[in-house]
């Protein structure tokens, strides 16, 4: 995120530390092996699969470096001003975020029944995905109490990278499973 005089958001690398452009190039890991998978797959729902998660790579690595979920909390605290229930942020963040994991599993539920014609390394890339958008919505949600759990170490790293890595780590264990499977496409 970068910010100016005024505090608020403004376009510009959001991470520009070690951990940052890890992240960043672990996103455009998984991008790339979601490209490879897609392109050997034949047709069909291998295919769309992997494209769709390539695409969704792509934009969540954009969005760690911009930032945008700085952007989306802004706009959620402008709103809540406007409309006079700034005071009770502190509920609304609460139910923001159990609705967010209870949506999460919801998911995950789904995608065990939508997903069950698709092979092992799908379906467990299709959980990764999960986890990463839960993560991000809640880290958009900037709970006071939640932004400390995220922010805590363990062995020098933050918990909120352990998270989004290993979220990342799942979706790019799957994809290489998938295609070091795959007999090459002809």
């Amino acid at each position: 995120m970068t910010t100016q005089l005024d505090g608020r958001w403004h376009p510009g690398i959001g991470d520009p530390n070690a951990t940052g452009w890890i992240t960043v190039a672990a996103y455009a890991t998984a991008m790339v092996l979601c490209y490879l998978c897609q392109r050997q797959a034949l047709r069909g729902p291998h295919r769309h699969f992997w494209l769709g998660m390539m695409l969704t790579m792509a934009a969540l690595g954009v969005n760690k470096q911009l930032d945008l979920q700085t952007w989306f909390t802004e706009v959620g605290r402008d709103l809540a001003l406007q409309y006079g229930w700034y005071a009770h942020r502190r509920m609304v963040q609460a139910l923001f975020i159990a609705a967010m994991v209870v949506a999460g599993l919801g998911l995950i539920a789904w995608l065990s029944r939508r997903l069950k014609d698709l092979d092992i390394y799908a379906r467990r890339a299709a959980y990764g995905i999960v986890v990463l958008g839960v993560f991000v919505l809640v880290r958009a949600s900037s709970f006071h109490h939640v932004d400390m759990l995220l922010g805590m170490r363990w062995n020098n790293i933050a918990v909120n990278a352990l998270l989004e890595l290993g979220g990342i780590g799942a979706i790019v264990h799957s994809a290489w499973g998938r295609w070091r499977s795959l007999p090459p496409k002809r």
